[in-house]
């Protein structure tokens, strides 16, 4: 039978430790999925599956690299995808596989698949928002 004064749980220690950052720490900046990707494309045609890309990226690089490789279905189903995102472990891989390079071209089973640098809508938008020139215009935009 249980114990109707006995409280509903055991406190077992009231103690708590602080946590103390060394002098020497790095300050912590978030690391946001699109500084790890690279946009693919395909050739028409030429489709690749997420499996296939992942492969040639462990096969080429080194196993373990690749976090996930997304290859999105294209609206209503019906046709062959033209793009994926290839989203690394880490931010350097991008930088390794680009080099210096705008664009590279790889191929994975006789089908050609390009790869750049990946740049979210969001950030996108901004960044044009952020460098659009003010004109006098009365389009949207430009100043009245």
């Amino acid at each position: 039978m249980l114990d109707s004064n006995a409280p509903p749980y055991k406190l077992v220690s009231t103690r708590v430790r602080e946590a103390v950052l060394s002098e020497r720490a790095q300050p912590f900046e978030p690391v946001y999925s699109d500084q790890q990707s690279l946009f693919v494309t395909f050739s028409n045609g030429f489709p690749l599956t997420e499996s296939q890309i992942f492969d040639f990226f462990n096969r080429t690089y080194a196993p373990g690299l690749v976090e996930r490789v997304i290859v999105p279905r294209p609206r209503g189903g019906t046709g062959q995808s033209l793009h994926g995102r290839v989203v690394f472990k880490n931010t350097a891989i991008p930088v390794l596989v680009m080099r210096n390079f705008e664009k590279v071209c790889f191929t994975v089973d006789g089908r050609p698949f390009y790869c750049k640098r990946f740049v979210s809508k969001k950030r996108r938008s901004a960044d044009t928002a952020s460098t659009s020139i003010r004109d006098g215009g009365s389009h949207p935009g430009g100043e009245e």
